[in-house]
């Protein structure tokens, strides 16, 4: 799924790294929910055995975390490991004191054989009105998806309702290679915006597109590969290399387009590529205006800074300070608007792969900490690992989130 690469990027070699500030009285790191295996809650006894028979939580790899303004966390499994995990989009509901997995926004939208329906999940936004933007990746287990698979829905959450869908064209993202990864929502002029890592293509075919809520278009920019694809980065987690070696060659990750977040004003973009280390950056001005030439978005694009960790998940406080996920930290970086200093915001040997952040009602954030090299490898121990898992943190951060009025 994830590749190797003989790509160098010499303006990375020029960059300066900015320092990691040395760590302040971090928050404290709060476990909400936790498991050795997915559960799901599918109300149907048979099915549920049927899952726990057929081992089919070996397939289930928990990705994203959001919550609503009541405080019910949703969370992503995206089916990487084939249609047989129940479902894709789920929120967590109690039951016999364990947390499960309930399909959402229903079973049949998250039955594979639903022309309409969510395929594999993995980004997603809950926006300051309570309309959870949902972006399917339509790849169920790798493979070549169809057409009105890859797609980005609204869903009320207030009256249950879908109001918004746009259904990716071959120009917006490749049947073939694309990798939809994550968004970031802008209510202040009603567009999206989301990266594509472009995995399942050897060159990587990483990129951004941009989506106009009220118009339902969408735009594909900044293909160009030295912003959007790997860059010849390998990296290791608690000592061990990702990925591990295959046929006893080096097989590193390879994942271009990956965390995105909007800053607090709204005025500036910024992802980073998973197999990377640079903060890049774009101004939305440029990217709202669709007669943009790919040249001029190219142009307009910069690196803010080269991190002490690559990081998968991204976000921002009214402020305009980043939070982004350390791989190799076990934990969240923190990026001061003001200064441009980098510090290692939390952090816990407990934490094994921090993919996704999401902001609470309270302003508090959450952290999914879920092993992804160890599954990608083969290698996660369901029965007794050290640590579980699989689990969601929460953290009082006292911020603002960025999609706050």
């Amino acid at each position: 799924m994830f590749k190797r690469s003989a790509l160098c990027l010499s303006v990375a070699a020029c960059l300066a790294v900015v320092p990691v500030a040395s760590m302040a009285a971090q928050p404290k790191l709060e476990v909400v929910a936790e498991w050795n295996r997915l559960a799901y809650d599918l109300g149907d006894a048979a099915a549920e055995k049927a899952y726990d028979d057929a081992q089919t939580w070996k397939k289930a790899l928990l990705h994203g975390v959001k919550v609503d303004s009541k405080g019910t966390i949703y969370v992503t499994t995206a089916r990487w490991g084939g249609k047989e995990v129940p479902a894709t989009l789920s929120k967590l509901v109690k039951k016999d004191g364990q947390w499960k997995l309930q399909p959402f926004p229903s079973k049949e939208m998250n039955d594979v054989a639903n022309p309409k329906g969510l395929k594999a999940v993995l980004g997603f936004e809950i926006d300051r009105n309570d309309v959870m933007w949902i972006l399917d990746q339509g790849h169920v287990a790798g493979a070549p998806s169809a057409p009105g698979d890859e797609k980005l829905i609204g869903w009320d959450l207030k009256t249950g309702k879908e109001v918004a869908r746009y259904e990716f064209s071959e120009q917006d993202s490749d049947r073939k290679c694309s990798f939809l990864n994550d968004v970031a929502v802008d209510n202040d002029s009603g567009y999206i915006y989301i990266t594509d890592s472009g995995i399942f293509c050897d060159p990587l075919k990483g990129g951004l597109i941009v989506y106009d809520v009220k118009n339902n278009k969408a735009k594909r920019v900044l293909s160009a590969p030295e912003w959007v694809n790997d860059e010849a980065f390998t990296f290791r987690i608690h000592g061990r290399d990702v990925l591990k070696a295959k046929d006893g060659k080096p097989n590193p990750m390879r994942t271009g387009a990956d965390g995105i977040a909007l800053s607090g004003d709204k005025k500036t973009l910024y992802w980073t590529n998973l197999t990377g280390n640079r903060l890049l950056s774009l101004p939305t001005e440029l990217l709202r205006d669709f007669s943009k030439s790919e040249d001029e978005v190219k142009s307009a694009a910069k690196v803010v800074s080269s991190l002490p960790s690559n990081t998968d998940g991204m976000t921002a406080d009214r402020k305009n300070n980043l939070y982004m996920t350390g791989l190799t930290l076990n934990g969240v970086m923190k990026r001061d608007a003001k200064s441009g200093k980098i510090s290692t915001f939390a952090s816990d040997e407990a934490i094994s792969w921090p993919d996704t952040l999401g902001w609470g009602p309270k302003g508090d954030l959450y952290l999914v900490s879920n092993h992804l090299h160890l599954w990608v490898d083969g290698d996660m121990d369901f029965d007794q690992p050290k640590v579980p898992n699989f689990r969601i943190y929460k953290m009082k951060v006292g911020a603002t989130p960025y999609l706050a009025k």
